[in-house]
């Protein structure tokens, strides 16, 4: 696989290139993202985020990050959605953040692929999202949607939001135009011995035992696993939430 790369550029360089097999995707259509929703009291760190399409041949890294610890903070979680009890999924632009593409395209990938660590036990994970024709479809289509300041705009539901369980598995939906459209929820494909950066569970003691901390602190049990808890969604009143059909 290489990485995205101009086709135009790439058409230059060989003789009788074809735009046949390539989508043709409106400008206006934003570059696709991805968010992370996890539970405060069972945090996950993304180690490597990719999405690969296999037509155009290319594969499109995404921006990761350190700091899951202080996206899922339970304070500030609750500074954003008053509701929120610490066991369930926050699906909120500012409690999950948006990580973009190191090079962009609006072209859809047909995968996206991700490696995580559960640190609330150490227990590492690959997900792959195939991302059906019935997706793209909504994510290529125009919409509209009044924005905070009472102006109607166009929109795109470009995101793909990932909420990460305890239990390795994972819920997707698509977000934009004020709304998150429920798309699946995915078991793991694989459940490697380290994580992407071969990083051993033992090397992620100090990070369980945090996690211990800051549950014991909010007066949070961890174990049994509280499910009618978990697997709740929260968010704004201001979005919508549905599923795809």
């Amino acid at each position: 696989m290489k990485n995205i790369i101009s086709t135009g550029v790439f058409c230059l360089l060989l003789a009788g290139c074809s735009m046949i097999n390539r989508e043709r995707v409106p400008d206006e259509v934003p570059n696709w993202t991805v968010a992370y929703a996890m539970p405060s009291f069972y945090p996950v760190r993304v180690t490597k985020a990719y999405g690969i399409n296999t037509q155009e041949d290319w594969t499109s890294i995404l921006h990761t990050h350190s700091q899951f610890m202080t996206v899922s903070d339970f304070n500030r979680i609750k500074g954003f959605l008053p509701d929120y009890n610490g066991y369930g999924l926050p699906l909120y632009f500012t409690t999950m953040g948006g990580y973009r593409q190191i090079r962009p395209t609006n072209h859809l990938p047909d995968k996206v692929v991700l490696y995580w660590t559960s640190l609330f036990n150490a227990k590492f994970y690959i997900t792959e999202l195939d991302v059906t024709p019935k997706m793209k479809a909504l994510m290529y289509t125009q919409q509209h949607h009044v924005e905070s300041d009472g102006i109607k705009r166009t929109c795109y539901q470009s995101q793909f939001d990932f909420g990460f369980l305890p239990n390795g598995q994972v819920k997707v939906w698509l977000e934009g135009c004020g709304k998150y459209t429920y798309v699946t929820e995915l078991s793991p494909t694989s459940m490697p011995d380290t994580d992407y950066n071969s990083i051993t569970s033992k090397q992620y003691f100090q990070a369980t035992e945090y996690v211990k901390k800051r549950a014991k602190k909010a007066n949070a049990t961890l174990t049994p696993i509280p499910w009618g808890k978990v697997n709740k969604v929260y968010t704004s009143k201001h979005f919508t939430v549905d599923q795809l059909h």
